[in-house]
């Protein structure tokens, strides 16, 4: 499976002058725990960092005294960690892992922003294909227990074949 198969493509943008409670409004307002930090240049406008909700919380809460007047580019992480699209679920743990980061920017083949792949989407995505293999193991045991069951007569109950007694079954 592909990266770009369970990418988010709704990228919630914030200009890196705003600040940290707008920031906070805006991860609130669209239900998101990480947001895109641009800037505007000569070649207009460009992606310069990302926020999270962690930083919010953990740096920006914990600065004494407390400053609300900081900008989101202020606190954002300009080493952002990219991967390709085509890039399969087992290249994004690598990633993340070697990263030690739980969201990657996700580049198109021209290394345009085209997305953002958190570390949920890939537990759910790995949990969907858990399932499938469970429901395959499930619908050949259901098979092979159908192949093999002797049927009952409607209304008598199915005797047991021998004797069964001595067989480590209690009767």
């Amino acid at each position: 499976m592909q990266v770009s198969t369970i990418c988010n493509r709704d990228i919630v943008t914030i200009d890196a002058q705003c600040s940290l409670m707008e920031a906070a409004r805006m991860m609130r307002d669209h239900h998101v725990g990480m947001l895109v930090v641009t800037c505007t240049d000569a070649r207009g406008e460009q992606v310069c960092g990302i926020v999270t909700d962690r930083d919010l919380v953990v740096d920006a809460l914990a600065r004494m005294p407390l400053e609300l007047d900081v900008e989101v580019g202020d606190l954002a992480h300009v080493d952002l960690t990219l991967i390709a699209e085509n890039a399969s679920l087992d290249q994004a743990v690598a990633t993340m892992q070697d990263s030690g980061v739980r969201r990657l920017l996700v580049t198109d083949g021209e290394r345009r922003l085209s997305g953002i792949v958190s570390l949920d989407d890939v537990i759910e995505a790995c949990a969907e294909q858990v399932g499938g293999l469970a429901a395959i193991i499930r619908n050949g045991m259901d098979r092979e227990f159908a192949m093999h069951t002797p049927k009952a007569e409607p209304g008598k109950a199915p005797s047991l074949p021998g004797d069964q007694r001595g067989c480590g079954q209690r009767l």
